[in-house]
C-alpha cells in the first residue's frame, strides 16, 4: 500500500477515533478524487470498528448528463462495498453566484441527512486545495481576517479529515486503486 494511501487511511482512522460499533457515518461523494480517496478510506477503516457508511451524493442538475454521473458515484461505492448511496437531486437557485448557490443547495441535503439518518459523523472530503483556495476566494471577496480562519477539520458533525492532505495526493490513491474519478468542469473555472 502506497504512502498516499496510507496518509488518507490514518486520517480517516484519526476522525473515527470517537466511534462505536454499531455507528452510522455518513460520506459526501461527488465523484472527485478526494471524495472517493474518502469514501475509499472509509470503506477499508470502517469494518475494522464496526461502523456503518452510507454516501450522500448532491445531483445539482447544473450539466447535462449530471444523473450519469450520480449513477458513477453509486457504482464506485458499490466497488468499495458501500452499498447505501442516498443520491439526492436538487434545483439551485442561483442568487449569489454559482458556486455559493450550489453549497447551501449541497448543505441543506446534508442537513436534512443528519436529521433523517441520525449518523454519528458527517465527513466531507475538503482537502489542503480546498482551505487554500477558500482562504483567496475569501480575501478577493473582501471578508478580511475572518477569511483567514478557514475551514475546520471538526464542525459540529460534519469532519473534513483530509485538511492536511493535498488534492494530488487524493488523485495518485485514487490511480492506485484503480478509481476513475470525475473532473467537475465547475472546478476548473
Amino acid at each position: 500500500m502506497s504512502a498516499n494511501t496510507v496518509a488518507i487511511r490514518s486520517a480517516v482512522r484519526s476522525a473515527l477515533k470517537d466511534c462505536t460499533a454499531g455507528d452510522l457515518i455518513l460520506v459526501a461523494v461527488s465523484g472527485g478524487a478526494d471524495s472517493l480517496a474518502l469514501a475509499y478510506a472509509l470503506s477499508l477503516e470502517a469494518p475494522k470498528m464496526a461502523v456503518r457508511i452510507e454516501g450522500v451524493s448532491v445531483d445539482h442538475q447544473l450539466q447535462s448528463q449530471s444523473s450519469v454521473q450520480a449513477e458513477k458515484v453509486v457504482a464506485a461505492l458499490l466497488k468499495m462495498g458501500i452499498e447505501k448511496t442516498h443520491v439526492v437531486k436538487v434545483d439551485v437557485e442561483i442568487t449569489d453566484g454559482l458556486e455559493a448557490s450550489a453549497r447551501r443547495a449541497r448543505y441543506k441535503v446534508f442537513q436534512q441527512a443528519i436529521e433523517t439518518y441520525d449518523p454519528k459523523y458527517f465527513l466531507l472530503g475538503h482537502t489542503k486545495n480546498d482551505q487554500a483556495e477558500g482562504v483567496l476566494l475569501g480575501l478577493a471577496r473582501g471578508s478580511g481576517t475572518k477569511s483567514l480562519s478557514g475551514m475546520q477539520e471538526i464542525a459540529g458533525i460534519f469532519l473534513r479529515p483530509l485538511l492536511q492532505i493535498d488534492r494530488a495526493t487524493t488523485e495518485i490513491a485514487c490511480a492506485e486503486a484503480n478509481i476513475e474519478f470525475w473532473n467537475d468542469p465547475h472546478n476548473s473555472n
